[in-house]
C-alpha cells in the first residue's frame, strides 16, 4: 500500500511541476481565479495584505481583540503561513520563528522553543485557549488554521497554564483549530519533501442547516518516507473533524481527533560533557554535516494519541454571556530509545562522543474545565468589560517502571547498551537490546484556578486590570508499588494590569505589568533539605510599546523586562537546593508586517535581548548571561506578486552568537535562507496550486544552543507540493 501511494504520488507531483515550472507555497485560505463555474473562496476581512498576519486575535478570557487594543506584543499568523513554512518535514518551530520574539530551539523530534529568551515546547502551549493538549513530541500543525502570540508571562488572562515539562513563562501560544467554511470545500493536498517523504492531506469543509448553522471540517494526514536527514524515517497518521454550531444566542465548536507518529533515527540533541569543560573541551566543536543522521538500527521515537477540546458560549442577554472551555488529552510516548538523559555527549574538541543509552516510556493524561461569565456596564461615558472566570486541571503521568539505562533502574540492574564514536565520522551503538517497558503511575496533579478581569474604557483610554490565583496540589508516587511517597500544595497570586491610549484610529500606545508562575518544587533526595517545597517560581514583566496600524501595514515596539525566579544550589557545610537565584531578560521586541509597496508584501522583524543571570550561589555567576540566549534574533519575509496566479517568497532568519556554560563556551551566529515560487492553475477546470519550497538553502550547518545543550541543524530540504480544490 505505502508503494501504491509513492508512486502515485510521484507522478501526481512530478507531471504538475512538469506542465508549469517549479513555484511557491500559497495559502489555502486565498482565492483562486479561473475560468471556472464555481470557485472555492476562503477569505480572512482581518488579514493584512500577503495574508501571513491577521490584525486580530483571541486574548485569554478576555476574548477577541484588536492587535491597538492589547496591552502588550502579540502577533497573530494565518493558514498561509503555516503552510508556507511549515513542510511535513520542517519542525513546528520552522511556523513560530516567523515571530521575532520566537527562537527554533528544537528538531522535528521536539517542539522546543524560546519566547524572550524563555525556554517552552508544546506542552506549555494551548489549543483553542485550553492548555495541556499539546504535545512535546512534534505536535501536528495540518488541521491548525492559525497560530495566536502574547509575548511575556500572563496567567491574568489565561487561567491555569500547563506546567508539564515547561510552563508558559517566556509567553502564550494558542493554535487554533480550522473551522467550517462558508462555502463548501474539498481540497486535496500531496507533497514530496526530503529524499523520499511522501504526504497526502485531505481537508473537506461542509455547513448544513437552513441558515448554515451546522458546521463540519475534516483533515487527515498520511505521512511517510525519509526526510533529508540521512537514513531518517518519518511516518504519521492524523485525523481530526472540527464541528461546530452557532445561532443567534450560542456558538459551539467542538474538535476531536487523532494521531500516530513514528520517526525512526534522526538524533539532533547533543550535550557537552561537564567536567571536561576547560579541559578536554576548550571549544565548541564546529557543526557536523546536518545531514549526518546519529541513529542506528532501533534508535525511534513513537508516540500516539487523541484529543478533544469543547468551546461554547451562549448570551443570557444583549450584554451578558457564560462560556465553557473543555479538553482532555491522552498520549503516550510508546518508543523513546535515545542516549541518557535524550542527547548524546560529547568529550573533547575532537567531536568524540560516548555515553549510556536509554529505553523508556511515558504516558501523558490532561484534562481542563473552565467555566465563566462576561458582560458589558456601562457608567456614563465609561464603559466596563468584565469577566469572571473559574477553572480546574488535572494532569497524571505514567513512566517506566524499569527505565533502562545504567545501573538500578526500579527494580531491575543493568543497561541496554551504549553509543560511542564521533560527530564528523558517525556513532554507533555498542551491546544494543531493546527491552520491553512496563510504565507505573509517577505523579497526579491537580489545580484550582479563578481569573477575574476588566477592561475599562473610556474615550481613548483603555485601561485593563486582571488578577489571577491558582492552588496547585502534586501527588508523588512510587512507581513500582503504586504508593504515594509525597503530597506537596502551592499556590500564589498573579496580576496583571495595563493601560491603552489610542490618539487616533491608527496608533496605540502601551504600558503593562503581566505575572506567572508554576506549581513549586519538591527538593530531590540528593540535598540536604530534601522533600522541602520551594515557593511557585514567580515570573514578572514590564513593558511598554507602542502599535501602528495604516494602509495595509503594522508595525509593533515593546521594550520589557522580564524578572523570573531560579532554584540554585548554595553549599553550606552540605550542598541545598534553594530559590535565591534570579534570571533577568530585557530586551526589544519589533515586528513589521503588511503591504509594503505595490505587489510586494513583508513580514518579520528582530529582538535584542540582554538575560542575565542574578544572586547566583555566592554570586558566582552575577552578571554573567543565562545558558543559550542570544542577543540577536531577526526573520524576514519577502513577498512578490507580479500577478494573481504566480508569487515568489523568500525568508531570511539571524540568530546571534549565544554563550553557554556560565559564558565559558559561545555557539557561533548563523543565518539561513528559505526560498520558493508558487503558482495558480487549472487542470479540467480543477483550480490548482503548485509550490515548490526550498528550506535552509545554502545548506547551512550550525549549532542552536538551548541550555547548555546543542542542536544540530536541518539540512536544506526541497519540498514539492500539489493542491487540488475539487
Amino acid at each position: 500500500m505505502i508503494n501504491k501511494h509513492k508512486k502515485f504520488l510521484t507522478a501526481a507531483v512530478f507531471c504538475a511541476i512538469a506542465s508549469t515550472g517549479f513555484v511557491l507555497t500559497a495559502s489555502a485560505e486565498e482565492t483562486m481565479t479561473h475560468d471556472l463555474d464555481e470557485v472555492v473562496v476562503e477569505a480572512d476581512k482581518d488579514a493584512l495584505p500577503g495574508s501571513y498576519v491577521k490584525t486580530k486575535g483571541s486574548i485569554g478570557i478576555l476574548g477577541e481583540k484588536s492587535v491597538l487594543d492589547v496591552p502588550f506584543s502579540n502577533m497573530n499568523i494565518t493558514q498561509k503561513t503555516i503552510e508556507t513554512f511549515g513542510g511535513p518535514n520542517q519542525p513546528l518551530q520552522s511556523i513560530l520563528a516567523n515571530n521575532p520574539a520566537v527562537r527554533i530551539q528544537g528538531t522535528t523530534l521536539h517542539n522546543d522553543f524560546s519566547i524572550r529568551g524563555i525556554k517552552g515546547n508544546g506542552t506549555s502551549s494551548y489549543l483553542n485557549g485550553i492548555p495541556g493538549l499539546m504535545t512535546q513530541f512534534a505536535a501536528p500543525t495540518f488541521m491548525i488554521g492559525d497560530i495566536q502570540f502574547i509575548s511575556g508571562p500572563n496567567s491574568g488572562i489565561t487561567g491555569i497554564p500547563s506546567t508539564y515539562e515547561t510552563t508558559a513563562a517566556g509567553g502564550i501560544v494558542n493554535f487554533v483549530s480550522k473551522k467550517a467554511t462558508e462555502a463548501p470545500l474539498t481540497r486535496y493536498r500531496q507533497t514530496f519533501s526530503g529524499k523520499g517523504s511522501f504526504g497526502e492531506y485531505l481537508d473537506v469543509s461542509r455547513r448544513f442547516g437552513k441558515d448554515k448553522e451546522w458546521g463540519v471540517r475534516i483533515n487527515t494526514e498520511l505521512l511517510n518516507g525519509n526526510t533529508a536527514i540521512n537514513s531518517n524515517d518519518m511516518e504519521a497518521q492524523g485525523i481530526f473533524a472540527n464541528i461546530d454550531h452557532r445561532d443567534k444566542k450560542s456558538n459551539t465548536n467542538l474538535l476531536v481527533g487523532y494521531r500516530h507518529l513514528n520517526i525512526e533515527g534522526g538524533a539532533r540533541w547533543f550535550s557537552l560533557k561537564a567536567a571536561a569543560i576547560g579541559k578536554e573541551i576548550t571549544k565548541v566543536p564546529s557543526a557536523p554535516e546536518a545531514s549526518k543522521n546519529y541513529g542506528f538500527d532501533g534508535l525511534a521515537k513513537e508516540s500516539e494519541g487523541y484529543i478533544i477540546a469543547l468551546n461554547h458560549e451562549k448570551k443570557m442577554n444583549a450584554d451578558w454571556k457564560w462560556f465553557l472551555n473543555a479538553g482532555m488529552n491522552s498520549n503516550k510516548l510508546q518508543r523513546n530509545i535515545i542516549g541518557a538523559s535524550s542527547n548524546f555527549v560529547i568529550i573533547n574538541d575532537k567531536g568524540d562522543v560516548s555515553n549510556n543509552l536509554m529505553s523508556t516510556q511515558t504516558v501523558t493524561k490532561n484534562y481542563y474545565a473552565q467555566l465563566g461569565i462576561n458582560g458589558n456596564i456601562k457608567t456614563g461615558e465609561v464603559n466596563h468589560d468584565l469577566t469572571l472566570a473559574f477553572d480546574k486541571a488535572w494532569h497524571s503521568i505514567e513512566g517506566a517502571k524499569n527505565m533502562y539505562n545504567n545501573g538500578n533502574m526500579g527494580s531491575v540492574s543493568g543497561n541496554m547498551g551504549s553509543v560511542s564514536g564521533n560527530i564528523y565520522s558517525g556513532l554507533q551503538g555498542n551491546n544494543v537490546w531493546y527491552p520491553s517497558i512496563e510504565t507505573g503511575l509517577s505523579s497526579k496533579d491537580q489545580y484550582w484556578g479563578i481569573s477575574l478581569a476588566d477592561t475599562v474604557k473610556y474615550k481613548k483610554a483603555q485601561l485593563l486590570l486582571g488578577v489571577h490565583k491558582h492552588n496547585a496540589s502534586v501527588d508523588s508516587y512510587n512507581k513500582i508499588t503504586g504508593r504515594v511517597t509525597q503530597t506537596v500544595g502551592s499556590d500564589a497570586l498573579c496580576p496583571t494590569y495595563g493601560f491603552v491610549y489610542q490618539p487616533d484610529e491608527h496608533t496605540s500606545l502601551y504600558a503593562s505589568h503581566s505575572e506567572n508562575f508554576d506549581k513549586g518544587t519538591i527538593v530531590a533526595s540528593k540535598y540536604a533539605n530534601a522533600g522541602e517545597v520551594l515557593n511557585p517560581a514567580k515570573t514578572k514583566q514590564n513593558e511598554i510599546g507602542f502599535k501602528y496600524a495604516n494602509a495595509g501595514f503594522l508595525t509593533s515596539l515593546g521594550i520589557f523586562n522580564i524578572k523570573q525566579a531560579n532554584n540554585i544550589e548554595v553549599y553550606k557545610g552540605s550542598t541545598y537546593l534553594q530559590q535565591d537565584g534570579e534570571q533577568e531578560y530585557q530586551g526589544i521586541e519589533l515586528s513589521v508586517n503588511g503591504k509594503l509597496a505595490d505587489k510586494w508584501n513583508f513580514m518579520g522583524g528582530l529582538m535584542y535581548l540582554d538575560a542575565t543571570q542574578n544572586k547566583t550561589q555566592n554570586g558566582t555567576n552575577d552578571g554573567k548571561t543565562v545558558n543559550g540566549a542570544a542577543k540577536w534574533n531577526a526573520v524576514a519575509v519577502l513577498e512578490y506578486n507580479p500577478d494573481e496566479k504566480f508569487s515568489i517568497v523568500g525568508r531570511a532568519m539571524y540568530t546571534g552568537k549565544a554563550d553557554i556554560y556560565n559564558e565559558q563556551l559561545q555557539t557561533p551566529s548563523y543565518m539561513t535562507y528559505d526560498l520558493g515560487v508558487n503558482y495558480k492553475t487549472a487542470f479540467n477546470k480543477t483550480p490548482v496550486t503548485l509550490t515548490a519550497m526550498c528550506y535552509n538553502l545554502t545548506d547551512k550547518n550550525y549549532w542552536t544552543a538551548y541550555g547548555n545543550n546543542l542542536i544540530l541543524s536541518s539540512p536544506r530540504t526541497l519540498m514539492l507540493s500539489a493542491t487540488f480544490d475539487i
